[in-house]
């Protein structure tokens, strides 16, 4: 479903090389309206809009206007990426990933890594993503076990007990204990019973 947007709600700053969005944290900040650099636009900039559910790229090329909108379950995940992974610059990003690198987004950048984990996170809840980790060879993979889109944790110890639940009896002692069986017991038959009165 292609979604309208006004022409003034669009972003028209110049391009910055680092991006730091403001990430949403309920329905009303969606979507995400930002901008970021594309070499093969005539301008250089590309505008994009981010919903939890889908992605909409707005770019000039050769003087046409084009706009391509894709399903958020169209991108395998997020992934930290440096960049540049031939010098000696630290700077790192988290990018939106899709199978089509024209089509990949990057939502955070910065020149160093203080909080690349703790965006790289926020962006995998935000939008139900799973954090990816680029392999060597250039593969991703999860960073943490995923059973399709679900990520799957280790079990976690019990707490301990404290306040005032603490010294309280644990309720398996409480239970009823099991009867015991009948074919020891008298049985008496034919029998009147007595009773008392008045």
């Amino acid at each position: 479903m292609m979604r309208q947007q006004k022409a003034e709600a669009w972003p028209h700053d110049p391009a910055y090389p680092y991006v730091a969005l403001e990430r949403p944290t309920g329905a009303e900040g969606w979507p995400l309206l930002f901008q970021s650099l594309d070499p093969g636009a005539d301008d250089g900039v590309r505008l994009i809009a981010l919903w939890p559910d889908a992605v909409a790229l707005r770019r000039r090329v050769a003087g046409l206007p084009m706009k391509i909108e894709r399903p958020l379950t169209d991108y395998g995940g997020l992934a930290v990426a440096l960049l540049d992974p031939e010098g000696d610059d630290e700077g790192v990003a988290i990018v939106l990933v899709h199978a089509d690198p024209v089509l990949s987004v990057t939502l955070y950048s910065a020149p160093h890594i203080d909080d690349v984990v703790a965006e790289w996170r926020g962006w995998s809840e935000a939008l139900s993503l799973p954090m990816l980790v680029t392999e060597a060879d250039g593969t991703r993979r999860p960073a943490y076990p995923m059973i399709g889109r679900l990520t799957v944790a280790a079990a976690r110890a019990r707490r301990p007990r404290r306040g005032p639940l603490k010294h309280r009896r644990p309720s398996v002692y409480r239970r009823r204990a099991a009867g015991r069986p009948l074919a020891g017991l008298d049985v008496h038959r034919g029998e009147r019973e007595l009773i008392a009165r008045d």
